[in-house]
């Protein structure tokens, strides 16, 4: 119990503790934004006079753009141009954009300068005239059909002037997303945040705890179930338009989930309390943060491990009063500027509607690295679809997604069959581009423009749908009504743009960011087509920026053959520190041999050379500066080869030189080529041999102590050297990402004789029975829609990667189980699976399994679970 005086001293405590803090005034009336002043060098270059304001700067800058499309000034285009480039302008001034998008032209302006590569455009941006003219994005809005107002509406958009200061409403305003180059990205950063000192941060996320993660942590925890188990209750909950359905709601429509939920009562109802809890936080990938006052002045701030600032609120609040720029690091980006840099090719004279992009997508085998083809499911409906124009290939992106997805069949037979299902004749002229599919919100917002909505009408009414506002959609469905009977239209028009609406909220996508992304997807379709070695080698080179450098190395191998090109092995004389061209063919680059590191470029430059012997490798080495991981990654990845024995001997014989003195190896040298480089047997004799001063070079007891280290490595090496074929395969797999002596196939031919590679699977017919061996990439398992249990392994091997599930059924209704019992679990990553099963579209229904007890030791902790 506290004492009187103990509560005295706390009170003062705390009174002291609070007394060093200052009141916070934030008066929230809307985001002021950060002050800046357009450099006079730029109104030079523009032709203005240097006292001009903002707004007169924007314009010229527009005009100037308007000039460089080189439109006849007395064409009806031209007319066109102008009016809408005017209105922007109006627009923006009105509303209290001006700063805000030269803001977002000095970031991009900063990144030509340079050279820092930008994409096309992303988001509803790609909507705006002026943001075309002044060179934000690549995409001309009126070519394409896209709306301004999809970017910016005027009835949406508010501003208040409090004092004389101009405050915009963060939650409605224009937002410009910036994509760059993957890897230059912090350069960006680092320009802002020096034109902005004490005014920038990072963004707070805050990832709360979802259902799936809930019911399965909480049956493990509250009702002791297994892993195993665990993932297919919480595979049960299902996902609708790709957002997974609340615990209470699954509870109701998912009978078997149901059923769990009521066997595990305690396990369920605790998942209820925590939901919506906090997990953890974290940083917003790609959004940093503009003040127009000090930062901490207007948001509370905290460091991230590297310590840099990271606002205290999250996007939602730091939105309301201070501004955010969204920077993605896209490797898509990265690429197109290195392909186009080596081959001397401008990226704006690639015609993005040239035949040759789309006739590689009439039967497209080799996806990897086309932005956004690549992904499954995007490469799935391209097959599809068959896109043969940039319109075509931005409906791919769009149909590509959850609810979207339905249509795909029913666009597909638009592009390849002419086939258009009407709704109305009324809207013919704005649905049939899309097959009769309501694809995009551009369309809705003209359907809704059609019946005497004004665009940025449309624009409020297509939000509002699409967020369910129940008592705001009573109100514009009675407007849809009036309209139409105003417009002495047939009532049918107005119901059936209603039920467009509500229909299309989940699935309709936004055209301005569809068609920009089409394009850059178009442009690595050309370039990877066209220059397939600059365009493989730019993707190579990027492997090392990327979360997982060996897998991503792995598919890109999967395609070379397709081009005829080959993936040199690594050579300690031959290869770069990076990857790089060698006649047709491609060289592995030194510093992406796993276990090789950038700081150590410098070691490995001192290291190269020719070598005659063993001794005189290990010793470069140690000169050099190099580790004994770093020279056995070399030699196990082959980079080193050259010698008659074999990598796992010779890096067993370097583990055994590093355990000996600087006077020991002085003495091995001179005996080398006595006994044949053996260095066991040199050992041996020095055991004996005596030195000038008649003392034996190595004692009884250190040559016990040099035996006793090293008969661990001398275990692995035997170990290993059971299959020295299948080591070899192994160590090219892990270091490399590829293999390029042996194939998995060919180590298991005589033990499976009927064995087919992932490539071959394409050539055999439906429902045939088929035999492969793979590495596992990735494990799934849930609950089909059959109620069926199941598990879904995603497999690799050197020429593809493919799908197997197993799955219960009525014959085997034990059969996951099964399966997981005998392999005492899920199988791990890299492990090597044998599949013997029927061949589906894109699929194998697995009838066996097994998971090959195949090991290649690599480390002295491994040697403890073979004894």
């Amino acid at each position: 119990m506290l004492t009187l005086e103990t509560k005295k001293k706390e009170t003062m405590t705390t009174g002291n503790f609070t007394s060093q803090f200052s009141k916070l005034n934030l008066p929230l009336h809307g985001v002021r934004l950060p002050s800046f002043v357009i450099d006079n060098r730029h109104k030079r270059q523009v032709g203005v006079s240097e006292d001009v304001d903002n707004y007169g700067f924007l314009k010229a800058m527009a005009l100037t753009g308007l000039k460089e499309l080189g439109l006849k000034k007395s064409s009806k285009l031209y007319k066109q141009y102008v009016k809408r480039a005017q209105h922007e302008l109006d627009t923006l001034k009105e509303l209290g954009f001006i700063d805000y998008v030269l803001l977002v032209w000095d970031v991009i302006n900063y990144c030509k300068q340079e050279k820092i590569p930008t994409g096309q455009g992303r988001g509803s941006a790609a909507g705006s005239l002026i943001l075309f003219l002044i060179g934000v994005t690549g995409i001309d809005p009126i070519k394409y059909g896209l709306y301004f107002e999809r970017f910016v509406s005027k009835i949406r958009a508010k501003k208040k002037v409090v004092d004389g200061v101009t405050y915009l409403d963060g939650t409605l305003m224009c937002d410009v997303d910036i994509d760059v180059c993957y890897y230059r990205r912090q350069e960006v950063l680092k320009y802002l945040e020096q034109k902005f000192a004490g005014k920038t941060s990072k963004i707070l996320t805050l990832n709360t705890l979802s259902g799936k993660l809930l019911i399965k942590e909480c049956g493990k925890i509250a009702a002791s179930k297994n892993e195993t188990e665990m993932n297919i209750v919480s595979g049960m909950i299902p996902k609708v338009f790709g957002q997974v359905k609340d615990l209470e709601e699954a509870y109701e429509e998912v009978p078997n989930f149901q059923d769990w939920c009521e066997e595990n009562r305690e396990a369920y109802e605790i998942a209820l309390k925590l939901r919506y809890l906090i997990k953890n936080k974290g940083v917003h990938a790609s959004g940093m943060l503009l003040s127009h006052e000090e930062l901490e002045d207007s948001c509370p701030t905290e460091l991230d491990s590297g310590k840099n600032s990271v606002s205290s609120f999250d996007m939602n609040w730091v939105s309301l009063f201070n501004v955010k720029l969204d920077l993605l690091g896209l490797r898509s980006v990265s690429v197109v500027h290195d392909v186009c840099k080596n081959i001397g090719v401008k990226i704006d004279d690639i015609d993005v509607n040239d035949p040759f992009i789309y006739r590689q997508l009439q039967d497209l085998l080799a996806p990897h690295g086309l932005f956004q083809i690549e992904a499954d499911t995007n490469c799935k409906v391209c097959k599809q679809v068959k896109p043969k124009n940039l319109e075509e290939l931005s409906a791919v992106l769009a149909l590509a997604r959850p609810g979207a997805l339905a249509f795909a069949e029913q666009y597909a037979n638009y592009t390849n069959n002419d086939t258009y299902e009407a709704i109305h004749p009324f809207f013919d002229d704005i649905l049939s581009s899309t097959g009769g599919v309501a694809l995009y919100q551009e369309q809705l917002m003209q359907m809704a423009h059609k019946i005497g909505f004004t665009l940025d009408e449309a624009e409020i009414l297509r939000r509002i749908v699409g967020k369910k506002k129940v008592s705001e959609v009573r109100k514009w469905k009675k407007k849809i009504r009036e309209k139409v009977k105003q417009g002495g239209l047939d009532k049918e028009i107005g119901d059936i743009l209603w039920s467009v609406l509500q229909d299309s909220a989940n699935y309709s996508f936004n055209k301005s960011h569809s068609i920009s992304y089409a394009s850059l997807a178009a442009i690595t379709i050309y370039l990877k087509f066209k220059h397939p070695q600059a365009f493989f080698l730019s993707l190579l080179k990027m492997t090392r920026h990327e979360p997982d450098p060996i897998l991503e190395i792995s598919k890109i191998h999967q395609e070379l053959d397709r081009f005829g090109i080959e993936l040199l092995p690594p050579h300690i004389i031959k290869s770069d520190m990076d990857f790089s061209a060698e006649g047709k063919d491609i060289r592995f680059g030194l510093l992406s041999i796993k276990g090789i590191s950038e700081k150590s470029i410098e070691r490995i430059n001192n290291f190269r050379n020719k070598y005659s012997n063993k001794f005189e490798i290990f010793e470069a080495s140690e000169e050099a500066g190099l580790t004994i991981g770093m020279l056995s990654a070399l030699i196990q990845a082959g980079a080193l080869d050259g010698f008659s024995q074999s990598r796992s001997k010779i890096v067993l014989e370097a583990q055994l030189w590093n355990l000996l003195t600087k006077r020991e190896k002085r003495f091995c040298v001179p005996l080398a080529e006595k006994f044949d480089y053996d260095l066991v047997k040199i050992l041996k004799y020095l055991k004996e041999f005596k030195d000038e001063k008649n003392k034996v070079v190595v004692k009884e007891s250190r040559f016990e102590t040099i035996k006793r280290k090293y008969e661990p490595y001398k275990q692995i090496y035997l170990l290993n050297n059971r299959s020295e074929t299948f080591a070899n395969w192994y160590y090219e797999k892990h270091l490399l990402g590829y293999t390029y002596g042996i194939q998995l196939k060919d180590i298991f031919v005589e033990k499976f004789p009927n064995l087919t590679s992932v490539r071959e699977l394409s050539t055999k017919p439906l429902d045939s029975e088929v035999q492969l061996m793979a590495n596992v990439i990735d494990t799934y398992s849930g609950v089909s829609k059959n109620k069926n249990k199941y598990i879904r392994f995603e497999l690799s091997d050197e020429t593809g990667l493919y799908k197997v599930m197993i799955v219960n059924n009525r014959r085997d209704k034990n059969k996951v189980e099964d399966f997981v019992s005998a392999n005492n679990g899920m199988p791990e990553k890299g492990s090597i699976l044998y599949v013997k099963g029927t061949k589906k579209e894109d699929i194998i229904f697995a009838n066996v399994v097994r998971n090959q007890s195949c090991q290649v030791y690599t480390k002295l902790s491994q040697l403890k679970a073979v004894h």
